[in-house]
Parts: structure tokens; sequence; C-alpha cells
């Protein structure tokens, strides 16, 4: 990874590199940014700048350094991150012992969540976690001195996942690191970190992606029309992993099932809603969230349009759908839908049963559209 391939955010990387010409690198750094922001992308992108051997205003890419970060395999490159126990894996529950898929996953998409990470290893529903364990192995390697660079580099993606123990491990080490130690800590939510461990590192926020440069990454690595590409930009908010998630599903079927879903609903055929129901429960988690996102969108669009048809960012096949759709409600039951979908996306997130969580929101919405008949 280097910064050239990170749209946008040209203040946050010359702050990077100034620190690193001027010698004013913290020991250790806290990337503080949203999901889908380019904490953990620029967090790399300094570590193959500071390992590069003829780095100028970027890391060259050219170099054995540049060379084994584009691989995420530089020995002198440590990485942390959240995992669960499996089957064959019990015992010692270790980063090391997930690396290679890992590696893989964030070659793919820097811009990976944990949701992401264990959907691809299939981790199933279990929690993520960062034991002490990991600390155990971490000091062992903080022994030996650098293989090939000055500094020896540490990558701890989402502490907010740390053990509480696993947490209070962390503080000698980083409050006393060996020499030429550095961490570089990503995190999504820094309120869920212990206040002695963000006593101990320099912030660094990393600022959401602006509209035009998400256009610009993503027209330049997706095939796809313009007008696709600004409505996933409209739908994601900053984030450039759910706009690549949106990009990737079609929205052709989302919207037709979408129609079947809502006519079963609307007909009060819990037959058709069950079968519904299966459905969605089939899906992935991702898909499961992609959907009810996408319908939370056409409802606010609903909504908007209703106002003014200027102010929406839609397809015309869309709009059609829509145009039809705001007739069988009012304004009223289209802001509770908006709100119980919202809710629901968020229920969704913290595990809830999908297939409960599917039923009950059909339900509700039938009941809306039982009301506005009656």
């Amino acid at each position: 990874m280097r910064f050239s391939e990170i749209p946008g955010l040209d203040d946050e990387k010359k702050i990077l590199i100034n620190s690193y010409n001027s010698n004013t690198i913290h020991h250790a750094m806290l990337f503080i940014g949203q999901k889908g922001s380019a904490n953990l992308s620029l967090a790399l992108a300094f570590a193959t700048y500071i390992n590069c051997q003829n780095r100028n205003t970027d890391s060259c890419g050219e170099c054995p350094s540049c060379s084994k970060m584009d691989k995420l395999i530089h020995p002198d490159v440590n990485f942390v991150f959240p995992v669960a126990p499996t089957p064959k894996i019990n015992k010692e529950v270790i980063s090391d012992k997930f690396i290679h898929s890992w590696r893989s996953s964030v070659i793919e998409s820097p811009y990976i969540t944990v949701e992401d990470w264990f959907e691809i290893y299939g981790f199933e529903n279990k929690q993520p976690n960062i034991s002490k364990d990991e600390v155990r192995n971490l000091v062992k390697k903080l022994a030996l001195k650098p293989f090939e660079s000055v500094f020896k580099i540490n990558i701890l993606w989402l502490p907010e996942y740390l053990h509480l123990s696993t947490s209070n491990a962390m503080l000698k080490i980083l409050e006393e690191p060996p020499g030429n130690t550095l961490f570089f800590i990503v995190t999504n939510n820094d309120q869920k970190l212990i206040s002695t461990i963000k006593s101990r590192v320099q912030s660094f926020k990393v600022k959401r992606f602006l509209d035009e440069d998400m256009k610009k990454y993503l027209s330049s690595h997706i095939d796809i029309s313009e007008s696709e590409v600004d409505q996933a930009i409209y739908l994601s908010n900053g984030d450039i992993n759910k706009a690549e998630k949106y990009l990737f599903v079609s929205n052709s079927e989302d919207l037709n099932q979408l129609k079947v879903w809502m006519r079963a609903c609307y007909s009060q055929n819990f037959q058709d809603i069950n079968n519904q129901v299966d459905w969605f429960n089939s899906l992935s988690k991702i898909k499961k969230r992609t959907f009810l996102t996408y319908s939370l969108k056409l409802m606010r669009e609903a909504l908007v349009s209703s106002i003014d048809e200027s102010l929406s960012k839609i397809s015309d096949e869309e709009m059609s759908f829509i145009s039809n759709f705001r007739k069988t409600l009012k304004q009223k039951e289209f802001e509770k839908i908006i709100i119980i979908l919202d809710e629901n996306i968020r229920y969704l997130d913290r595990n809830a049963n999908p297939k409960i969580l599917f039923l009950d929101l059909s339900i509700k919405i039938a009941n809306l559209f039982k009301k506005v008949k009656a």
C-alpha cells in the first residue's frame, strides 16, 4: 500500500510524511476513523514509506521492502487483529495462526471491516477477540532486533476488541517499548479503549472520504456507470467499503426482491411473507445488511420525492417503483417504515436473530399497510 493508492486525504499524508522526515514520529500512534475510512490503509502506507529504501514524496513501490509490504510479508512488520476459536484452532488463538487469510483479505480490500473479515474466514457468529496470548506472542517478537529495517513496526487492527486483561498487558510495552519500535493502532471506536491506553498513544484522526475522492477511486477500479457510482457514494456516507459493496451487489436484484417483499406485506399474504423470511435468512450477513440498507434508501427517496422529485438521486426504474409505492402509504407511515428499517439494521449489526428480525419487521410493515387501508 502506497499513499498514492489512497484517494484524497492529502493533509493526513503530509502530516505522516513530515513526522518521519523531521524525526518526530510518536512511538505509538492511534489511527482513528469510521468504518470504511482510510485509517488502516494509511497505517499500511506509512509503514511502507518508513521501510522503503528509495522513498521520496512516497514509497518507491519497487524496492525489496516495498515488494514485501505489497504482500504484507515484511519481516519487521507484525500484525495483530481480532480472531475467534475454530474447531481446529481452539488453544492459543492468536493472529499468527490466521495471518495468511487476513493478508489476502486486506490486500483485496484495505477498507475491510471486522464483519467482512469474520465472514470471509468463516468464524460464524463468534465474537471478535484479541486475547492475552497475543501480547505474550508480541513480546517474544519485540525481543528480536529488526531483520532488515531500522524500525520494528506493529500494526494492531481494532483494539476495541482487546480483552480487558489484554489491554492491561499492553500497557507496559506501549509505555516502555524496545528501541526503534513503533505501534500503529487502528481503531473504528476509540471510546471503547481504556483510558490508560489512550494516555500512552498519540491520536491521529482520519477524516471520512470526500465524495469527489471516492468517485475518482471507484470509477478507476470498477467498470460501472457514473450514475451507479453516484448512488453508491450517496448511500455510503463516506464509507468506501460500503460503497464498493453496493456497486458489486446488483441493485436490480435488490429492487425486484423489494417489490416482492412489499407486495407480500401489502396483501397481508403471510405465506409469501414466510417465503421472504426464508430468502432473507439464506443471505450472508453482508448481503442482509445491504438489502435492508437499500430498502431504507428507497423508502427515504419515496418520502423525499413526494416533496420534490428533483432531489432524488435514483435510477428511472427505482423512481417508477417508488412513484407507485408512495401512493399506498401516507407520510406518517413512510416515516415509521424508515425508523423501523434503521432500527433493524442496527439490531442486525448487534447479531440479532435475522429470521426473527425480518419476520417482525415484515409484520410491522404489513400492519402499517393494514392501518392505511382500514
